[in-house]
């Protein structure tokens, strides 16, 4: 009687918490987007193979694959009716996709039959696959480093494994775009790449392209000059980007100086620093650009207030007390971030948005914009062991009970052999501190091999991380051990009545795995435990 007492405590538990669902903004998830876009291509495809449509000349691919090819086109015109600016459409989409395989001197010309009739009547010609590649003028960068960028556009279509590839002449005139940006990325600024020459063989079967390039001098990092109110010292800013100083000169990685010094002040309470890097390859000596850093760092910004919205069953002062500890201290976003992985893992937020304001005194006001998720979860499991046999369990979980942001966790587990249940409370900020508070009461009766077992029991644990990898606690626990029915004579049995009372400390290291652990246990009985 004393074990169903406590299950019945459990389904009070369990029945009185509000198990309505919490009404959220209704966002669109990229899963659903996903099924949305394949039912629309799924009905575009079925319309594509039942508009009447007749596509004369095409040998080398089949009917079927060149309507799924032109099932958007094919959609509009059976949705809103064949017009001649459709019927063109549908003949210049399908000599792209010709074209894209190799196929340079296809053509594609429609004609309207019977009103309603479309026909695309195509002439192939021959496939022309890519030849040899001649780079003339590169005198710095390999043949063979060049060729992967100028046939990249086409090979990101096919497998590496795939020797001839086909003649593409948008794929080549784009990869000659590829190469100049290259050229530039790797400090030549005055890089030219002409236009690709094609030389077509006397069947058309074949290609073979001529890029001529104009590499030019490469350029790399001269003097930085400081300008403005720098605060700290040339070298220590340096400091900050010796590995962009040491590669070839680029406007990108300029632009990258500016952004590492703005995270360089941010980070030491800068807010509102104000960087701007100039590269002036003009003044440049022997290929090395001096660049001008003009630095406006503002005053040092501190934490100050935090004003939340959007909150619907969290309280305020939840998110208030997550960032108290702030306060009054000088701005870091690191520390910001920090706070904001934080509450995010909590599971008690989908969106959650910080933005800090200026206020007067030189402080930040935190504008925090909330959307909560759903608190509650309900679970069912069904299981099958070959010694507990059938197995039936239900689970439920209030992440935010009574809106304190403080999650309740409780289970029931029924076999053939027996059942047990939990309740778990765990407080992360135990008083508002960096304490957490871990409760945990369980019960369970089950039909061993000779014996039934009652245990009933409860575990406190007290614990802090003092660093992000390393967690210390204390925890107590004790248990209430009665054996309810027996086969085994009394003299082997040994106390069929006992409580055990165990306290120890623990430290973790992240993820949680127990390095070590110390317990002092003591059971209040001097009598042998019973088996299990």
């Amino acid at each position: 009687m004393r074990h169903a007492v406590f299950f019945l405590a459990l389904i009070i538990v369990t029945s009185v918490s509000d198990l309505r669902g919490q009404s959220a903004v209704d966002v669109k998830r990229p899963e659903q987007a996903a099924r949305e876009h394949k039912f629309v291509e799924h009905q575009e495809e079925k319309k594509a193979q039942a508009t009447n449509l007749e596509i004369r000349g095409a040998t080398a691919f089949k009917e079927e694959e060149l309507r799924s090819v032109l099932k958007e086109e094919i959609a509009t015109i059976h949705d809103f009716g064949l017009t001649a600016a459709r019927a063109d459409d549908a003949a210049f989409f399908l000599e792209l996709f010709y074209r894209k395989h190799g196929y340079a001197k296809v053509d594609v010309h429609y004609s309207i039959e019977s009103g309603s009739r479309l026909v695309l009547n195509v002439t192939e010609g021959p496939q022309a696959i890519l030849g040899t590649i001649n780079f003339v003028g590169n005198n710095h960068v390999s043949a063979e480093k060049l060729f992967e960028y100028a046939v990249g556009p086409t090979r990101e279509r096919y497998s590496r494994l795939q020797k001839d590839l086909p003649f593409v002449a948008t794929d080549i005139q784009e990869g000659a775009d590829l190469l100049h940006r290259y050229y530039v990325g790797e400090g030549y600024l005055e890089a030219a790449v002409d236009a690709p020459q094609f030389h077509f063989s006397a069947d058309g079967a074949r290609v073979d392209v001529t890029i001529p390039v104009h590499e030019g001098r490469q350029f790399f990092f001269g003097d930085l000059i400081f300008r403005g109110n720098p605060v700290y010292d040339p070298a220590t800013l340096r400091g900050q980007m010796v590995d962009l100083l040491s590669q070839p000169y680029t406007d990108r990685r300029v632009d990258d100086i500016s952004r590492r010094l703005q995270a360089y002040y941010k980070a030491r309470g800068y807010y509102a620093v104000k960087v701007e890097a100039t590269g002036e390859p003009e003044a440049s000596v022997a290929g090395h650009v001096p660049v001008v850093v003009v630095i406006s760092p503002g005053p040092v910004y501190k934490f100050g207030e935090v004003n939340v919205t959007g909150l619907r069953r969290l309280r305020p002062s939840y998110v208030h007390n997550r960032f108290a500890s702030l306060q009054g201290k000088t701005y870091s976003p690191d520390v910001l971030d920090e706070k904001f992985r934080e509450l995010m893992r909590t599971g008690l937020f989908n969106v959650l948005q910080i933005n800090p304001q200026p206020e007067g005194g030189n402080y930040l006001r935190l504008d925090i914009a909330a959307e909560e998720a759903k608190a509650k979860e309900f679970g069912v499991s069904v299981g099958y062991g070959s010694y507990e046999g059938g197995i039936i369990g239900f689970s439920f979980a209030d992440r935010d009970l009574f809106g304190y942001g403080r999650p309740l966790i409780t289970s029931i587990e029924i076999s053939e052999r027996g059942y047990k249940g939990e309740i778990l409370w765990d407080d992360p900020h135990f008083l508002e501190s960096d304490v957490e508070l871990k409760i945990r009461l369980a019960a369970l009766t089950f039909d061993f091999d000779g014996y039934s077992k009652f245990e009933i029991g409860d575990r406190i644990e007290f614990s802090h991380s003092f660093t992000k990898q390393y967690k210390v606690g204390l925890f107590a626990s004790q248990r209430h051990v009665e054996i309810i029915s027996a086969d085994i004579d009394d003299d082997l049995l040994g106390n069929m009545n006992y409580f055990i009372s165990s306290v120890g400390l623990f430290h973790f290291g992240r993820p949680p795995v127990p390095v070590t652990s110390s317990r002092l246990e003591k059971p209040c009985s001097s009598s042998a435990p019973a088996p299990v």
